[in-house]
């Protein structure tokens, strides 16, 4: 950073933090009789049957603390008209079923706003008398180790910067960040290579800008946050349905558009300027939504690049139809495209990529329903330096053609199964220029799978899973089995538990490294689980987990036994290098606890405050054991903010963790030798200096009649902490060189919505 740069920072960061302040005293001294302008908007929804997606009838609809109730019609639709603008909580219950509380119900001037409720049947869980309305509701089919996330919990974290999901997802205990650069998710000592991502059940290969190659992770999400209406996180024993990653799933609920009126919004911050619109078709038989982004980095480029060249920059375009043929057989069409490039005088870099996919939803008429998508992705890549190393030029076209059927059925009340198919035609093309070589790769990619949920006596649920995964390359069949159970000890406190193999394509960059690389057994993970939750309060809940990853088969490279490839694919220059030659004998672990306490939404104050202590490390090819990259060993993790009344938010994020291991030198001799000295026991045994970072948000609403301002402001890394993010040893000085992670990146933003 700059010294000009770094001063603005700095001046910028201080008028943050005074207007943060200045917000709080001014609501300190309001009176409390003081009112906002006299505009409203409704609540419509529909609610139905977790398990059928049959409408529900008579489900009563009640805005938590105020007397506005109603029920759903014999469709299932419910309306809440005339509702003062404001964020709300809202329960729906039906006898019989859970109640599902929802917290962030967001109501704007002249707007209305849609959800879709599904309560889920009671069955013999509990008894009918012991279902209370929390805010958690713990469902037998989710196994493993999950956590959700609303829209709402998505924009306003202090860290996210309301345009990136991956960085938001830095509270979900177990999950820690490579760099500030990058927006890689670690699970659980995992590297970015082992996440996989789907939308509306599509799935993607990378849902980030600059994204990595063969990876999850890249700069920041191209994903709009605006059409997000949930997302789910499962960091550990996900079920059957999901396969071909070894360490966790990002499941994300695309939500419709308007079926009532036009309506769009408008964005400008220093990160990027965006505008999205949407309604409805006529006869309001379905809806559209688009959305256009552009970056704006240019006024932060000192920042992001280090006053070295040219800023990246990006755009994206997204949207969504939605419609109904009939009242069984509905259809969602998704397009997501994003381009981004980096251009300077040392190296460029160019990414296009896009999805396009169509999903139909066949609801059985109360037996259970079906979803079907077909989809293509398609990313291209160039990379390379300019006159400095040609023999790092290349090109790569990765994509598919993909095709997914998950199937719902409710056998009995006490048998469900899920179960359904998927096929991709996978393709890849890796150029480079230089020496003129060029890789391809072709295969169909096929898996069956089944899950099976059981309740075979009361306050327990029993699931078992099986899935068949053919991988083309390597022509091998692997068959998965997943098992995981739900046992409510008391109405408070639950017992859960799961078991599960896992298996993945290893990366076609490593495959291309060699011809016999194709021949090489796939990575295998096996998932051991056990978590304890307690619901402290309706709106609070407290989660323990205890975790065991054991890996086999993982690429080893000849040439170079101490490394373990899967991690060389995080941070900001991750590329898959030359290995050569590979084998499949490394093995590796990871164990830890997740400690957490979780409020939600229900009054003033939300929060999330986790813990997390963990131990990741793998065997070389010598058999010497060894750190991963992100053994960083512990997080700790506090979020979450104060919402005083409609008009005003205050949020933050405060993370403190270990650092990731580097591998030290042997000083004395490398002094002597003039150049870096390492035992290979000195790989990867030390660690750069613990990480911390503090991140604040302000928002203030204006509301007027038909329309709705929001004006925010915060900054990452309040205190310009230097975070060390690599370490080396320069023969010519003889010590060593850090490189940094970003310092304070204040931001400033407006939102219009119409």
């Amino acid at each position: 950073m700059t010294k000009k740069t770094k001063k603005i920072s700095w001046i910028v960061a201080i008028l943050v933090i005074g207007l943060y302040f200045f917000g709080m005293k001014s609501l300190c001294g309001q009176s409390q009789g003081e009112t906002i302008e006299k505009a409203s908007g409704s609540i419509k929804g529909r609610i139905l049957d977790y398990e059928t997606k049959k409408p529900l009838a008579n489900a009563s609809v009640a805005i938590v603390g105020a007397n506005w109730q109603t029920h759903s019609e014999a469709n299932g639709q419910f309306v809440l008209p005339g509702i003062p603008v404001g964020s709300y909580t809202l329960e729906c219950s039906l006898d019989g079923y859970y109640a599902d509380t929802r917290t962030d119900v967001i109501v704007r001037p002249g707007r209305t706003t849609f959800l879709n409720v599904q309560l889920f049947k009671a069955r013999m869980i509990k008894e009918e008398v012991s279902i209370t309305a929390d805010y958690f509701p713990d469902l037998p089919y989710a196994t493993g180790s999950n956590m959700e996330f609303n829209a709402e919990e998505l924009r306003r974290d202090a860290g996210g910067v309301g345009v990136d999901i991956n960085r938001s997802l830095y509270n979900v205990p177990g999950v820690i960040k490579a760099d500030e650069i990058a927006n890689d998710l670690l699970v659980r000592g995992g590297s970015p290579m082992e996440n996989g991502y789907y939308i509306d059940n599509i799935p993607f290969i990378n849902v980030n800008h600059f994204p990595q190659q063969g990876a999850s992770g890249g700069n920041v999400s191209m994903l709009n946050p605006d059409f997000i209406e949930k997302i789910r996180v499962s960091t550990g024993g996900f079920d059957a349905s999901f396969g071909n990653r070894l360490s966790s799933i990002i499941d994300i609920s695309y939500r419709e558009g308007s079926r009532e009126r036009f309506q769009g919004q408008l964005n400008l911050s220093l990160i990027n300027y965006s505008a999205e619109i949407e309604g409805p078709f006529p006869g309001k038989r379905g809806s559209w939504m688009i959305s256009a982004s552009r970056s704006n980095l240019n006024l932060i480029e000192s920042n992001v690049s280090g006053g070295e060249g040219e800023s990246p920059s990006f755009y994206d375009f997204q949207g969504k139809i939605n419609f109904d043929i009939s009242d069984h057989h509905h259809l969602s069409l998704l397009v997501i495209r994003g381009h981004s490039q980096t251009l300077s005088v040392e190296d460029y870099e160019k990414f296009n990529q896009y999805t396009v996919g169509l999903n139909w939803r066949w609801i059985w008429g109360g037996k259970g329903y079906s979803d079907t998508s077909i989809s293509f992705s398609k990313l291209k890549a160039w990379d390379g330096e300019l006159g400095l190393n040609p023999y790092l030029n290349f090109d790569y076209h990765t994509g598919w053609v993909a095709f997914r059927n998950v199937n719902h059925l409710q056998i009995a009340s006490s048998h469900q199964l899920k179960f359904g198919i998927e096929a991709q035609r996978l393709f890849f093309k890796y150029i480079n220029p230089t020496e003129n070589l060029e890789d391809d790769f072709n295969g169909i990619f096929g898996s069956a799978f089944l899950t099976y949920t059981f309740y075979p006596f009361r306050n327990f649920s029993l699931v078992s899973g099986l899935r068949l995964d053919y991988f083309p390359f390597s022509e091998r069949l692997h068959l998965s089995p997943r098992l995981s159970f739900s046992w409510m000890l008391t109405d408070r406190l639950s017992l859960n538990g799961s078991f599960g193999m896992f298996y993945q394509q290893m990366s076609l960059f490593m495959l291309k490294q060699h011809p016999d690389n194709i021949k090489l057994q796939d990575p295998q993970a096996r998932h051991l689980v056990l978590g304890l939750k307690y619901l402290l309060s309706k709106d609070m809940q407290l989660t323990l987990d205890l975790y065991d990853k054991q890996y086999r088969h993982m690429p080893m490279a000849v040439r170079y036994g101490y490394s373990f490839p899967f991690d060389n694919v995080s941070g900001d220059n991750a590329t898959a290098f030359n290995y050569g030659l590979m084998v499949d004998k490394g093995e590796s672990y990871a164990r830890g606890v997740e400690f957490s306490i979780q409020k939600k939404m229900s009054d003033k104050f939300y929060g999330l405050v986790s813990f997390t202590y963990f131990r990741t490390r793998y065997r070389d090819l010598m058999g010497l054991w060894h750190n991963r990259i992100f053994d960083n060993r512990f997080i700790i993790c506090v979020s979450g903010g104060f919402k005083p009344n409609k008009k005003w938010e205050f949020s933050g994020r405060w993370i403190w963790s270990g650092n990731r291991a580097f591998t030290p030198v042997d000083e004395a001799k490398s002094i002597q030798f003039g150049y870096p000295w390492i035992p290979v026991e000195n790989i990867l045994s030390d660690y750069l200096p613990d990480y911390q970072t503090l991140s604040l948000r302000m928002d203030k609403r204006f509301f007027f009649r038909k329309s709705n301002l929001v004006l925010f402001a915060g900054a990452l890394n309040i205190f310009n902490r230097e975070n060390e993010m690599a370490r080396f040893w320069d023969s010519r000085v003889n010590q060593y060189i850090a490189e940094y992670m970003w310092g304070i990146v204040p931001y400033i933003g407006i939102e219009y919505e119409f």
